[in-house]
């Protein structure tokens, strides 16, 4: 009739070691941006760059990583105020 707390207090510890490791990676990759290889065009970019030519997929592949790199809780601070 009643819930034991085991399980919740296990998915609430599981929840935030996924959210500590997800930091963590987030700061890793802020600190080692340099070290960051792009990878080699796939089937989809190569459809999309035959059909629409490389302005397309060139402005679609950079625009999402511009947002990321310029700073996105720097901007949402910047905006709020």
């Amino acid at each position: 009739m009643y819930e034991h707390p085991y399980l919740s207090q296990q998915l609430t510890r599981h929840d935030q070691e996924q959210m500590e490791r997800a930091a963590t990676e987030r700061l890793r990759l802020i600190e080692h941006a340099d070290q960051i290889v792009p990878r080699p065009e796939g089937v989809v970019r190569r459809m999309l760059r035959r059909a629409f030519g490389r302005t397309a997929v060139a402005t679609s592949a950079t625009a999402p990583t511009t947002a990321r790199v310029a700073g996105g809780c720097e901007a949402a601070a910047a905006h709020a105020q």
